[in-house]
């Protein structure tokens, strides 16, 4: 069974019993679930190195989803989450541009936190917010492996243990048929530490999307300041290239309601000779929404690929 192709149905029963697995409780609480929503929008200048200058309006994973918890019994909570990306930009509905996030059916308690859906992997989650060009075109996405969601997954995250650790641990069913090649095939974990304005995490991802990866990150916060370091090595069953390393640094500054960002990264994993580095600065609204500019440059051993992006944008969630 395609357990990513049922959730909708799974949500749908969970919402309709309710009622029912409300009754008997204390005190009422509210079961209504959560819609939530971002927009970011962006007017960016492409300028390749052997192309035209290309100006586009872009939806940067512009997403609306649903959320919620149902309280059970011994201290238990059904959780849910079904998250869809959708374009904006189009004007009409497309089912090409219309693509699933994260989603997910689970259970939350004092042994933590098990799903099963579509769901980043725990390696994909350890960078953590490392990434200050998240879903544009400086995401670090571009240039390294480990950005995986895949369908049909497992997903188990344990509650903080020994002054701040986590740990968490992905099975991927799809595409495997057997129980053992289900836990052993395709599998991601994650282990990350946390004390005060230092966080730092290890992922391994085993034969996901034919890679096994290795990630390591740290990240600091001082006042107004943030620095991130990623360090990754990846290693392909898909090709006779070896291992590929990949490494990115971040920095941003807070002025107010001006948030300065820089970024830079270099990996061999998606291209060969792979660079990037992205500047920006973001204007924030409130906390709800903010304006943004940026330039991210683009080169690589394959000249083709090289480009300077300028963009500006807005985004708001709600």
């Amino acid at each position: 069974m395609n357990v990513t192709k049922a959730l909708p149905l799974v949500a749908l029963a969970a919402l309709s019993s309710m009622p029912v697995l409300a009754q008997g409780q204390e005190e009422a609480s509210d079961l209504t679930p959560t819609i939530y929503g971002r927009l970011n929008l962006t007017e960016v200048m492409n300028k390749p190195q052997h192309r035209d200058s290309d100006p586009d309006m872009v939806s940067n994973a512009s997403r609306l989803g649903i959320l919620g918890a149902i309280p059970l019994r011994e201290g238990l909570e059904l959780i849910y989450q079904a998250e869809y990306e959708v374009n904006p930009v189009h004007g009409k509905f497309d089912s090409d541009l219309t693509t699933q996030r994260n989603s997910f059916v689970g259970l939350k308690g004092g042994f933590g936190t098990l799903m099963i859906g579509k769901y980043d992997t725990p390696t994909k989650l350890v960078q953590s917010r490392i990434d200050l060009f998240n879903d544009l075109n400086g995401d670090i996405r571009t240039l390294v492996a480990a950005e995986n969601r895949p369908n049909d997954t497992v997903h188990y995250t344990s509650p903080e243990f020994g002054g701040g650790f986590t740990a968490s641990f992905a099975a991927v069913f799809d595409g495997l048929d057997s129980l053992g090649d289900r836990l052993s095939k395709r599998t991601s974990s994650s282990l990350t530490y946390t004390r005060g304005s230092f966080y730092a995490g290890v992922g391994l991802d085993n034969n996901i999307n034919s890679n096994d990866v290795l990630r390591l990150v740290a990240q600091y916060r001082e006042g107004n300041l943030q620095l991130g370091a990623l360090y990754e090595t990846s290693e392909s069953s898909a090709n006779n290239r070896g291992e590929q390393d990949g490494v990115f640094v971040s920095a941003s500054y807070q002025i107010d309601k001006f948030l300065l960002k820089a970024q830079t990264g270099a990996s061999d994993q998606k291209r060969e000779g792979g660079k990037q580095h992205s500047v920006g600065v973001d204007y924030l609204i409130n906390g709800d929404s903010r304006l943004f500019a940026f330039v991210t440059v683009t080169r690589a051993d394959n000249d083709t690929v090289n480009n300077d992006q300028y963009g500006i944008g807005y985004e708001y969630r709600f």
